[in-house]
Order: C-alpha cells, then structure tokens, then sequence
C-alpha cells in the first residue's frame, strides 16, 4: 500500500511539474509576444513621426536642429512660396507636441491613452559640407526634456539643399546635398492600464531636398538616385524653380557662352549666396531644344564630345592655345570648357537653359498695346519731339575723350523733376564736376520753344558784320545770338567771313526767288575745299542743357553725290563780327570746331526731295554756342550744296508721372537718347577715355523708351564718329561705362553711391533703371559697359531691361578690346558682382570678367506680369519658389528591448 502511495505522489509531483513548466512556456511566450507588439509599437511610431515632419507644413521639423523642449514655440515656418508669395500653413499641433515626449496613443496621437503608446525620445539631424560625400559629418542630437544637444561638427538645414556642388569634372549634380534624421523612439504595450512590455528602436530616414510644388523627380526637383546620379527616384518632370530673371532668345534670338567669364548668382539670406537656377531660352513650341545644336546658343557645336581647343567651328576669341582664348573657361574651375551641359548649350556656367513657349507681356508702342509703354502728355516736349522730325537726345555725338554727365531725379521739387549736368559744359572733356547752378531741367509738360529760319524775305547785308540778316521777328527767334544790334546769319566764304552782297558770286550765297529763299554752297562754276565754305549763327543755350536740337532741310545739286558730305560743327567761344565762323576743326570745342554730325551730299536738285537733318545739341549749354554748317570734303566743278529751313528747337524730352506703366508708384519717363561712350580715337589720341554716365534715382526710378515702331535707330554694330542713327544706342569704348548712384538727404551734385542690391523691384515690375525696347522690328543693339573695383565702386543695381529685339552685349574687365582702367575684382568672389539686375533680351552676350547677382524673380514674385497668364499656368514648370525637404526609406534600424 505503501508504494502505492509512493506512486501516486509521484504522479501528482510530475503532473504538478508539467503544469507549473507549462505555465512558465505560456507566460514567457505572451511575455516574448508583447516584447515584439512593443517593437512593432515602437517601430510604428516612428513611422508616424515621419508621416506627421513629411507633411508640407511641418517639413521644416525634418532639418530645423531645435531642441525637442523647444518645438511648441520654434520657428518651423516652411521656406516655400506659392505664386502668391504665400507660405503652406502654419506646422500642426500635432508635430510640435511630440517633443514633449509623452506616451501617445498609436492610433489617434492622443498622449496617455490607449494600449498600444510611444514616444519620441531624441532626434539626430545629420548632414555634410557642401559637395562631401560623407553625408553624416556634421550632427545635433537632441533628447527629450534637455536643454543641450549633442553636436559634432556644424549642422545647419543650409547643407541640405538642391545646389549644384563643385567639382571637376561636374558628376554631383543638384540633389546630392542630402542629409539624415535618426529618430529614437519607445513603444509600449499595455494590458487593463498596466505596462506589459516595452521596445526601443533607432530608425534613420535619408532626407532628401526638393523643389517646393513639386514631387522628387528630374528637372532640378530633386530626388537623385545614390546609384545612378543622372537618375531620379521620383518621377516630376516639370522645371522647377523657374525663375524669370534671365530670359534670352526672345524673337528667335541667342545667347553667348564663349567670349566670358561670368557667374550668374543670387541671395538667398544675408550670409549665403548660390548660383540662380536657371536661365529661360524662349522657344516657338514647347518641346523645342534651345541649344547649340539648334544655334540658339552660340557658337554652335555639331557633336555631343568635347571638342578639340582649336576647333574654330565652336569657339572664337585669340589665337588657339593664348591668354585670349575664351572658350567655357569660367563654368567650372579647373575645367576650361566647363560642364558637358555647358559644351552642349543646355546650359552657360553651370546655369541650366530651360527651353520654354512662354509668352511674355507685350511693351507696347505709339500705335499698339501694351504693359509698358509711356504715353506722352500731348503737346508735352517729347510728345512734340517725335511728332513729325524725331528729335532724340544724343549725348557725345563727337566721340569726345573724357566725357561725363550726369542725370538725377528729384521728389524733393513741385511737380519732382529730372535734371542733367555736364561736368565741363565749356568743353568737352569732364572734369570740374557738377554744381548747384549747372543743373538743367529736361522734363515737364510745356511744347518746344521753336527758332525758325525759312530764309524767307531775307536781305544781303552791305558789310561783313550785316551779311544775312534774317527776315524773321526775334519774337520767332528768341534763342538766337544777336551780334550787336543785328540778328544774322555769317558767311564763311574761301575760308574768312564774308558779306556776299552780290547773290550772283562766290561760293556761298543766299538764293531768293518765287517767294522762297534758301542758302546755297558752292556754285555751278567752282570747286570748293573741305571746311572752307558755309554759314553759322550764335545761339543762347544757357540754362538748356539737354533740351537743343538744331535741325534743317538738305538737298544739292544733281551733280553732288553721298561722298560730298555737310557737316555740322559747335563751339562754345563767342566769337567777334570779322570772326564768327572763321576757324578749324578740332578737339578743343573753346578754340576749335568740334564736328557733332557728318551728313552726305544730296543730289536731289536744289530744294527738291529734301532730307531731314536732325542735331541733337544736348551737350552744351553756353549762351555764347556758335553752330556752323559747313562742306566737309572738297568738291568738284558744279557739285554744291544747299540749306533751308533751319530750326533751333528747345525742350524736354523726359516726363514725371505720379504712377508708372504696370505700377502705381511714381517715376520718370524719357525718350531714348543715343548714349555715345566710345572714342573717336582719330582726333583724341592721347591716352583715349571712354564716355562715362551716371544716373542718379535717388529722386525716383526713370525709363528710357526706345519703343516706337518708327523709331529703327541702333541697328548697327559698328561705331561711327560722330554719331549716326544706326549707332548702338549705347555704346561703349576704352573703359566708358554708365552707373547707377543713389544717395541720401538733399540732392547730390556728384552722388556715387552705388543703389543697394537690396534695392530692386518685383520681378515684371519698373525698377530703378529701365530700359524698353520695340516688341518687332529691326535689331536694337546696345553695348553696355560697367567698370567696377573690388570695392564695388562702379556696380549697378537695380536695372532691367527688357528689349524682345535687342542685342545686348554686357562689358566688363577683361573683354577684348574694352580696356576699362584699373582692377577689376574678378568673378569668384560672392560679393564681385558688377550688375544686379534682370535681362530680358532676344540677345544676349556677356563680354570679360562679368558677375551678374539677379534678384529674387520667382513665379511667387512676378509682380506686373501676373497679368500674363500663362506665365503662371505653363504646365511645364512648378509654380512655385523654395526648397524644402522629403524623408525617406529607411536606411538604418536597430531594436532595443526593455
């Protein structure tokens, strides 16, 4: 019995064992089963954090480096804009209160509720230097509840962007500038409010930079592949970040890629600057190249390798292999024909071309619609300048050496008012500055102030001191010099001043008859030589700098051809009775005439099918300017020439508006004068300085308009002394440039103060220098210099021009054959800009060492051009501006079980 007994203990003992180890199984087991649930838990989590930074609103968490106690009050404002210049709004609520690191319900993010909890624990933000393959060097570690953070290196969200890093040769494209977030994350899991087990994990996201608006994709979005950098991971295909301050190929036009080293940047904070990301090719269609394949870039290229050094097919310059080859050799340093992009044509400098079928708002014109255009006051002094002779301003027709003048706006004036100033008004060459009485005004609403000569009722004088008295009232004549009590017009006959009382001698003459009279040089039966025969008269131009323009009638006889030229001379000396027109041809506009226009001969007959001769005078402004009409070449038997209807005509060419063309703020509008900078370096010989301009806004910004239809001047690339309708209507030579000034207080007599590069306008908006060209027609072509120092003496900021049929070449340090003096300040340097500003152009051609900074010209800043509608629709590009992030697929994760 017993061990009977025995056996049922034991029995019971083993059933008692199997039970408790079974229990033990199944306890450790749901022990083993929350431990995975709290991962899952954990891991989960984390994805929700990801999901919630992911959002546009809150993506700025994604990069920010803030301390986790510090997320309810951060600064997390997204840095994108839409094409309202709005922000995405405000981060959630939600995002931010994870940094107090409470236990949140898996499914709703409701803190303390819930069976399935985490929490965020620490944050890591990584990243690298610009162009570093180590994408992990630099790093801020931030914990729950601390108020430091771990740091290696400098972390910044500045690293993690879409800018196009340097190397040699350029592999790392836009998007290689990635970075990282590791989060930190516990999960818990409970049963009836107790905690059953906890997990811990470390999740890394890769974060990637994108174009605001847009998905990862190609086109500059962002999302490069690490296996393959010329792929993408998403699939955008539209542009992105287009911006509009760079916009060529207007009309079918080109843009030069070889004759410069030039760099094309923007700001982006007061501590970083980067290349602009684009320039805009205009295309017939969208899906056409604009490259050099398809000559829009030039010089062309017919192959995709790198070319031979000599291959004269793609480059131009100096000798192959010499310090003047230009090729690409600025794109990229080290790399002389820069990127394969910038060989191709796809790109100038590192700066993509993205082809576009944009169609950009209309200028406008006398006769046809637009945003720009000024109209003139009628009866105003530039509406009555280009009513019937086309009387445009032309500052240094001669060619003149050491030229200066000066323009400024005034608000400080009732109505305000642009004044001009030469700096040597008695000569020719600036050098006394400007004073407070050497200002003149060229803008207002009053007509011209006309000086008539018909040569009608004329009489021949019985001396040389009478010779031609004028049949006109000196009320018709007021701006003309009366010499003594007589108001006349002097012969210069074989060389000296001549009364010529017999009308039937002598090479000059005063022919009357039929009610008509007119002025005749030379004669049937005589020859003349150059500068020896012709008529002139003192004029009284004090206080009318800038407002003369001297015009008359030409025809000649049917012998007379166009190598029989008519000049027209100026000097500023008054001159006696015996002396009036006596004198030759110089430099020196106090003691020589200097010849300011060249007119050839017209064989038309006498009075019959005249021209139209139009002198601007606008350079001078002495009560004692003498004007002499003369023959500038020798002439054969029966070849002369002949003169009628002389006017001296008097005023403004430039108006003030208290609102502007696409804008309701104020500003100055002038006609387009001829802007002659170059030398004629035939007369001045010596040591040759171009003509130098400033323009002063500090009063206002001012536009010149070169937009009438009938208006075909600068259609030429040659320079010609003096200067021709067909001249550049600017143009510059021997280191002459133009600067735009601005200073402060009361107005400056010799301001150079260069406009802050702050201080510029919406993009499509007037801003402080404009220049607007015809929408068609013929080339306008413009040569414009700016000469500049590593102290940024000679910059200009603040200018736009927008010219659909212009060529503009931009010259700078190091452009053959400009030679500006001094030392420029190179391109490489963030603050070595020389121009700030945007170029709308058909053309374009930067020349030398040219550093353009180009202002903020988003589609979220287009100001005036919103208008133009498919700016902002185009599907082909991302309508807005910034740069924000993406995290994604997770790259590390490493479990922690409590």
């Amino acid at each position: 019995m017993l061990a009977g007994i025995l056996i049922l203990l034991a029995l019971v003992a083993g059933t008692v064992g199997l039970t408790t180890l079974t229990a033990n199984n199944l306890l450790a087991t749901r022990k083993q089963d929350t431990r995975a649930d709290a991962l899952s838990v954990a891991e989960a989590g984390a994805d929700q954090v990801i999901a919630l930074f992911n959002q546009v609103e809150n993506r700025k968490m994604l990069v920010s480096g803030e301390r986790m106690n510090q997320w309810s009050s951060a600064d997390f404002t997204s840095p994108c804009r839409d094409k309202s210049n709005n922000p995405p709004p405000a981060p959630t609520a939600a995002a931010r209160s994870l940094g107090d690191g409470q236990f949140r319900n898996l499914d709703n993010l409701v803190a303390n509720t819930g069976d399935r909890r985490f929490a965020l624990k620490s944050v890591t933000f990584a990243a690298g230097q610009p162009g570093s393959a180590n994408r992990r060097s630099e790093s801020r570690t931030t914990t729950v509840g601390s108020n430091t953070t771990v740091n290696q290196g400098t972390f910044s969200s500045d690293l993690i962007n879409l800018d196009d890093p340097t190397d040699t040769p350029s592999v790392k494209l836009p998007g290689f500038n990635k970075g990282f977030i590791t989060l930190t994350v516990e999960g818990q899991v409970l049963r009836n409010g107790v905690v059953q087990s906890t997990a811990t994990v470390t999740r890394e996201f890769e974060v990637l930079p994108k174009c605001c608006g847009a998905s990862l994709g190609s086109n500059g979005s962002g999302g490069l592949a690490a296996a393959d950098p010329g792929q993408s991971v998403g699939g955008e295909s539209r542009f992105c970040g287009v911006e509009f301050g760079m916009i060529v190929g207007l009309n079918g036009g080109t843009i030069w890629s070889n004759a410069a080293n030039d760099r094309f940047t923007k700001r982006v904070s007061s501590t970083k600057i980067t290349d602009i990301s684009n320039a805009i090719g205009i295309v017939a269609k969208d899906g056409d190249p604009f490259d050099r394949a398809s000559n829009r870039v030039v010089p062309n290229a017919f192959s995709t390798t790198v070319p031979d050094p000599c291959d004269p097919a793609r480059w131009t310059g100096g000798t192959c292999g010499s310090s003047t080859w230009v090729g690409l050799k600025n794109a990229t340093p080290g790399a002389f024909y820069g990127t394969k992009d910038d060989i191709l044509g796809t790109s100038i400098s590192g700066i993509p071309i993205i082809p576009s079928a944009i169609t950009l708002p209309a200028i406008g014109s006398q006769i046809t619609s637009g945003k720009y255009n000024f109209t003139w006051t009628s009866g105003s002094g530039p509406s009555s300048r280009v009513a019937t002779t086309k009387e445009y301003a032309t500052l240094n027709p001669p060619g003149a050496s050491g030229y200066k003048f000066r323009f400024r706006t005034r608000n400080d004036t009732s109505p305000p008012r642009i004044e001009v100033c030469n700096e040597s008004p008695a000569s020719l060459g600036g050098t006394n500055g400007c004073t407070s009485t050497t200002w003149s005004t060229i803008s207002g609403t009053a007509g011209a102030v006309n000086n008539f000569e018909t040569f009608t009722g004329m009489l021949n004088g019985s001396t040389a001191t009478t010779a031609y008295r004028t049949g006109e009232t000196i009320t018709s004549q007021p701006n003309w010099r009366n010499i003594g009590s007589t108001r006349q017009w002097y012969g210069l006959d074989g060389g000296s001043n001549s009364n010529d009382t017999n009308s039937t001698a002598g090479n000059v003459q005063y022919i009357s008859g039929g009610g008509q009279g007119y002025i005749r040089i030379g004669q049937a039966s005589g020859t003349m030589t150059a500068q020896q025969n012709g008529i002139c008269r003192a004029a009284v131009l004090n206080g009318n700098l800038g407002r003369a323009t001297f015009s008359f009638k030409q025809s000649g006889s049917t012998l007379i051809d166009t190598s029989d030229e008519l000049w027209v001379q100026v000097r500023t000396d008054a001159g006696t009775d015996t002396t009036q027109c006596t004198g030759t041809a110089g430099t020196n506009i106090t003691s020589n005439w200097v010849t300011v226009a060249k007119f050839p001969g017209v064989n038309s007959g006498a009075k019959t099918n005249e021209a139209v001769r139009v002198v601007s005078l606008a350079d001078y402004q002495s009560s004692t300017t003498r004007v002499r009409i003369v023959n500038g070449t020798n002439t054969t038997t029966g070849e002369f020439h002949v003169v009628d209807d002389i006017n001296l005509s008097l005023s403004d060419w430039c108006e003030y508006s208290a609102s502007s063309p696409a804008s309701a703020a104020p500003g100055f509008h002038c006609l387009g004068p001829h802007f002659n900078l170059s030398v004629d370096t035939s007369l001045w010989t010596s040591s040759p300085a171009g003509g130098q301009v400033y323009i002063d806004t500090s009063g206002g910004p001012v536009s010149f308009y070169y937009t009438r239809t009938d208006d075909l001047r600068g259609n030429s690339f040659t320079d010609v002394n003096p200067t021709v309708d067909s001249n550049p209507l600017i143009s510059v030579g021997n280191g002459g440039f133009l600067r735009l000034v601005e200073c402060a207080g009361a107005p400056s007599d010799n301001c150079t103060t260069p406009v802050p590069e702050n201080d510029v306008a919406l993009v499509g908006d007037p801003d402080n220098l404009n220049i607007f060209g015809r929408d068609s027609g013929p080339l306008q072509i413009i040569n414009f210099g700016v000469v500049s120092t590593s102290t940024g003496f000679g910059r200009i900021s603040g200018a736009w021009f927008y010219m659909p049929v212009g060529y503009f070449e931009l010259k700078s340090y190091g452009c053959a054959g400009y030679n500006p003096p001094g030392t420029g300040p190179g391109v490489t340097a963030d603050d070595s800009w020389i121009f700030n500003g945007r170029i709308w152009t058909q053309s374009f051609k930067p020349c030398g060492d040219i550093h353009i900074r180009v202002p903020p010209s988003s589609a979220a800043n287009l100001g005036a051009v919103v208008a133009a509608s498919s700016l902002l629709d185009d599907i082909n590009f991302v309508p807005w501006t910034g740069v924000d992030w993406v995290a994604r697929s997770v790259t590390n994760s490493q479990p922690y079980s409590q």
